[in-house]
């Protein structure tokens, strides 16, 4: 993987449940989406991922979005809503992936308004979902 994304403005977020297979270190996992953007995912977890967990995730829903592989960081978790990650490194094949499968759905586009977190002296800016959609546990 090479394409390491940037800070920008917050992402359109599709509304997607999609089968995501994650790690996090030796740990493997298997959980659905919420939501999807070009930038990240919300995802529906059994457990909930502390802030700052690096997570390494596959996922994809054939033929509309092929296998995508990325790197992630989760920036916001809490229990019965959901755990927020974001790209950090994901290879340009598979973003520009990604890009098209958001792009060919605008119907499914949800409504996001932004919050700030603060953690250890650093301010994250995140969004949520303004019709306050929760994963189900």
């Amino acid at each position: 993987m090479s394409t390491i994304l940037k800070e920008q403005k917050p992402a359109k977020r599709l509304i997607a449940s999609l089968t995501v297979s994650l790690s996090e270190g030796a740990a493997n996992y298997v959980v659905d989406t919420e939501n999807v953007s070009e930038t990240g995912l919300c995802l529906c977890p059994k457990k909930v991922f502390p802030v700052g967990t690096q997570l390494y995730l596959v996922f994809g829903q054939p033929p509309e979005l092929s296998r995508v592989s990325a790197q992630g960081i989760v920036r916001w978790s809490e229990a019965g809503k959901g755990v927020g990650v974001e790209f950090t490194s994901i290879s340009p094949g598979d973003h520009q992936a990604l890009h098209r499968f958001v792009k060919s759905q605008p119907q499914r586009e949800q409504g996001y308004q932004q919050r700030s977190v603060q953690m250890g002296g650093v301010r994250y800016e995140a969004s949520e979902p303004k019709s306050q959609i929760h994963c189900a546990q």
